[in-house]
């Protein structure tokens, strides 16, 4: 958030938090299922192995990017 805050001009920062709120929310809405569906399909503790693995793997991707010298 403090970097999209220093990028973004005044005029336009509610703007982007709106922005930013909306796809918030709608990844809970379209999360939330999916998530359900993925385990029911191969179980709750293989699901939350899989979610897990997701997180790591974007760490490792925001790690090797070069947003971490933005």
């Amino acid at each position: 958030m403090s970097y999209r805050q220093a990028v973004t001009p005044d005029r336009l920062e509610a703007r982007t938090n709106a922005t930013m709120r909306s796809f918030n929310r709608a990844a809970v809405v379209v999360g939330a299922p999916v998530g359900g569906l993925v385990a029911d399909a191969i179980g709750f503790r293989s699901a939350l192995w899989l979610a897990a693995a997701g997180m790591v793997v974007a760490a490792v991707v925001l790690a090797a990017s070069p947003f971490q010298h933005a």
